[in-house]
C-alpha cells in the first residue's frame, strides 16, 4: 500500500586548497564507469553537473529521463533522487525514490520474454534494479526524506525495508542453493533507533541501537550520541561508491577500488558559528559502500556470475596453449593427451564465459559513507560548517535549531562543489524553465 504523501517542505572555507576547475572533468571521467553508461551523454552530463555541485542542473537533465518507463527507469529515478536531495528539492526526491521503490519491490519485473532478450542481446536489456546495496540505499534515502519532514511512521517502514535478508550463494550456477544472512546495514538500524525514539517507543529504539553496536562495536559511540537529546541532526554524505570495472575485452571484472586501496575514511570537523561544534563524541562512518560492494552477500547473483566470465576466458587461454603444445606447434612432439586436455579446457572456459553476461550499469552518485551528527544548539539560526581533511568543505548558512523537536539537514560533500549555501535554498524552477 502506498504511504500517504502530504506536502513536503522545500525543506567557509578554512584554508583548504581546492583543485582548479579545469582538473575536475578529467578526474571525474576516471570515476565514471568504464562501460555501460559511457555512451549515454545524458547520464554523463548529469554526473558532471552533480560532481560540480550543480544539483539543480543535474535534476533538470534527469527529470525527463526518469519519466521513461524503459530498462533504466529505476536507475534514472535513483539518479534523479540523488540530484534532488542535493538540491533540497525534497518533493522531487521523495517521488523519484518512491518510483524506484515500487519497481524494486515488484515481482516479475524481468519476465521471461525480457530475460530471453537479455540473454540474446545483452544484460543491459533487463530492467535495472541495482545490486542489493544499491536497493538498500534507495530505501534508506526514502526513509531519510520522510524523517526530514517528521513523518516517522513512513520513515520507519522505509528503513525497515532497507534491512532485508541477504543471500550468500555457495555456487552461483545453483541460485536455489544459498545461505541467508541477517543484514549488517548499520545505517538503517541507527536511523530506526531514531525513528522509534521519535515515536515514543524507547524499548524498540534501544533494541535498534544495540543491534547496530553488535554488528559494529564502534557504532556504540554513535548510538550513544543519537540517543541523547538533540534539536539538529546533520546527515553528511562523503566520498564515492566503487565503480564496476572490466577486462580488456569488456567482461565485468568486479569493483574498483577495494577498501585496502582507498585508505581510511576521514572524520569530519564541525563548526557552529565559527566555533567547534558542541559534540558529545567523535563521528564515525556508519557504512562503507566500498567494502559492501566487494561482499558477495551484497551482490546480485548475475553480478557474481559475471565475474566468472573472467575466469572462463583465462581457462580458455590456458586451454589454447595446452592444445597447441599437444599438437606440436612449439617444435615438440605430438601429444594427444595434451591436445585433448587443451580442448577440454577451452570447452569448459567457453561454457563458463557463456553463462555470464555483464551488466555494467550502476548508481554512480552514491557516496562511500554517511555520517550522522546530532547536536543540541541554542534555538535560532546558525551557520554550520562541515570540513574534511581531504579538502571537502560546506557551510550551510541560516540552519534553524528549533525550540522543540529536531530538524534534519543534508550535506553532500564534494571536492568541486560550492563551499557555501544559504538556508532555505531557492525553490526549484518549474519543469522546462531555465534560468
Amino acid at each position: 500500500m502506498r504511504p500517504d504523501r502530504p506536502n513536503m517542505p522545500t525543506s567557509s572555507n578554512h584554508g583548504i586548497v581546492r583543485l582548479p576547475r579545469a582538473m575536475a572533468v578529467p578526474l571525474l571521467l576516471l570515476l565514471l564507469p568504464l562501460a555501460g553508461c559511457v555512451d549515454d551523454h545524458i547520464a554523463i552530463d548529469a554526473q558532471l553537473a552533480y560532481h560540480d555541485g550543480a544539483f539543480e542542473q543535474a535534476e533538470a537533465i534527469l527529470r525527463p529521463e526518469a519519466k521513461k518507463t524503459d530498462q533504466n527507469y529505476v536507475l534514472n529515478n535513483d539518479r534523479l533522487g540523488s540530484a534532488a536531495i542535493g538540491a533540497i528539492d525534497l518533493s522531487t526526491a521523495e517521488s523519484a525514490f518512491f518510483n524506484s521503490y515500487e519497481v524494486i519491490n515488484s515481482a516479475n519485473v524481468n519476465d521471461a520474454g525480457r530475460a530471453l532478450s537479455a540473454a540474446i542481446i545483452g544484460e543491459n536489456n533487463k530492467i535495472w534494479k541495482g545490486e542489493p546495496f544499491e536497493r538498500a540505499m534507495c530505501n534508506y534515502y526514502l526513509g531519510l526524506l520522510y524523517y526530514m519532514r517528521h513523518d516517522y511512521n513512513n520513515s520507519r517502514a522505509a528503513f525497515e525495508n532497507a534491512i532485508f535478508k541477504l543471500r550468500d550463494y555457495g555456487d552461483p550456477d545453483h541460485a536455489d542453493q544459498y545461505t541467508e544472512f541477517e543484514s549488517d546495514f548499520t545505517l538503517a538500524y541507527l536511523m530506526l533507533g531514531k525513528c522509534y525514539a521519535q515515536l515514543n517507543q524507547p524499548d524498540k529504539s534501544q533494541a535498534m541501537f544495540d543491534k547496530a553496536a553488535r554488528i559494529r562495536p564502534d557504532m556504540e559511540a554513535v548510538a550513544a550520541q543519537l540517543r541523547q537529546r538533540s534539536n539538529m541532526l546533520l546527515v553528511v554524505d562523503w566520498g564515492w561508491c566503487p565503480r564496476k570495472i572490466t577486462t580488456v575485452d569488456h567482461a565485468f571484472a568486479g569493483y574498483y577500488p577495494r577498501p585496502e586501496e582507498t585508505g581510511p575514511i576521514p572524520i569530519p570537523y564541525v563548526q557552529v558559528d565559527g566555533y567547534a561544534a558542541p559534540l558529545s563524541g567523535p563521528s564515525y562512518p556508519t557504512i562503507d559502500l566500498v567494502a559492501l560492494a566487494q561482499d558477495h552477500k551484497w551482490q546480485d547473483i548475475d553480478t557474481i556470475r559475471a565475474v566468472k566470465s573472467v575466469a572462463g576466458k583465462a581457462l580458455m587461454g590456458v586451454g589454447a596453449y595446452e592444445g597447441l603444445r599437444g599438437a606440436g606447434a612449439f617444435g615438440n612432439h605430438y601429444n594427444g593427451g595434451n591436445l585433448a586436455a587443451g580442448l577440454a579446457m577451452i570447452a569448459a572456459g567457453a561454457l563458463i564465459d557463456a553463462s555470464s553476461q555483464a551488466d555494467l550499469r550502476q548508481w554512480e552518485m552514491l557516496p562511500r559513507t554517511t555520517f550522522l551528527i546530532p547536536m543540541q544548539l541554542t534555538p535560532g539560526a546558525h551557520d554550520v560548517t562541515v570540513t574534511f581533511a581531504t579538502g571537502e568543505t560546506l557551510t550551510w548558512h541560516g540552519l534553524i535549531a528549533p525550540h522543540r523537536g529536531e530538524e534534519t539537514y543534508y550535506y553532500r560533500m564534494l571536492a568541486f562543489g560550492p563551499p557555501d549555501r544559504t538556508w532555505p535554498p531557492a525553490p526549484p524552477a518549474p519543469p522546462g524553465v531555465t534560468e
